[in-house]
């Protein structure tokens, strides 16, 4: 085969594999704007046990104190990269020589209630970006005054070997999140007929103390009657107690879905999020079509 001929081909299989990727690419961003249309939001007081959608502020618990790693600001979550440029005659690329994501906790707030995340695993779309420069793999000020233009071009050309990216959600913004929800701990629904069960055992093990207390004709026998007064007064005893009991309070939680389907977390609206997904399907559209003409107009071609 000529170098001619192979070049042919590899630029068919490459206009072949972008359409399929870009339409791969579409449709998962169609199936997530879907999936944000479709889902109701809930209130965090009287959400169900499954997939919900919440929407409210984003908080630190009273015991945290996250920051992001490389500016040091409190935030909800972050996740963060430094680069390190390489250069090869006139071209310049840029390598990942450190990064990390948060898996630390946080609260959704929505005014009914709280709601623990569990970043883990989620997609994370957030509201805040800082991108600089420095000599150092990690940098040795935090943010510099400004990441606008006139100090990219600053920083770019004086010192210019490392790049330091960092995105948070902030504390306090607005907070989207989509995933599993369950609420753990709170009031026990167990059936108490277990502990009655075991209350009425223990009862009969003094029989004198328990025909003393519930053998009404003083025949030397419970009869039915009195067997269900007996065991109605452990009932209420088993409930009385439990009753009483300390319990704290129940535990709600947004997770990544153990049944594959998206979990997203946003520092925007529900309709803002959707219409990111819009526009990315639409994208991933254009790509298919343009790859797919220009694949037919080679082999048309051939």
């Amino acid at each position: 085969m000529s170098g001619n001929r192979l070049k042919f081909w590899l630029i068919v299989i490459g206009l072949a594999a972008g359409a399929v990727y870009s339409f791969w690419y579409a449709f998962k961003a169609w199936a997530k704007n879907r999936l944000i249309e479709d889902t109701p939001t809930s209130r965090v007081r009287s959400a169900a046990q499954g997939y919900v959608e919440l929407s409210g502020e984003g908080l630190l618990p009273a015991d945290s104190h996250n920051k992001g790693p490389l500016t040091g600001m409190p935030c909800t979550w972050w996740r963060y990269k430094v680069e390190e440029r390489s250069r090869a005659g006139r071209s310049r690329s840029w390598s990942t020589v450190d990064g990390g994501t948060s898996e630390i906790p946080f609260v959704l707030d929505d005014g009914t209630g709280q709601c623990l995340i569990d970043p883990r695993g989620a997609e994370v779309f957030p509201g805040a970006t800082d991108v600089w420069y420095g000599p150092s793999e990690w940098p040795e000020v935090h943010i510099p005054n400004g990441t606008g233009v006139f100090a990219w071009l600053v920083d770019n050309f004086v010192t210019d070997k490392y790049r330091y990216t960092e995105y948070r959600l902030q504390t306090h913004e607005e907070l989207y999140a989509i995933g599993a929800f369950r609420s753990l701990g709170g009031v026990s629904a167990e059936s108490p007929e277990g502990a009655i069960t075991e209350l009425l055992h223990a009862w009969k093990q003094d029989s004198a103390a328990l025909l003393a207390r519930f053998d009404s004709n003083r025949d030397g026998a419970l009869s039915a009657a009195e067997w269900d007064q007996a065991r109605a007064a452990a009932r209420r005893q088993v409930l009385d107690g439990r009753a009483a009991e300390i319990r704290p309070p129940s535990l709600n939680v947004l997770a990544n879905p153990a049944d594959g389907r998206a979990f997203l977390l946003a520092a925007s609206d529900g309709e803002t999020l959707a219409r990111r997904f819009r526009r990315r399907a639409l994208a991933g559209i254009g790509g298919f079509v343009g790859s797919s003409a220009a694949l037919t107009w080679m082999l048309l071609h051939v």
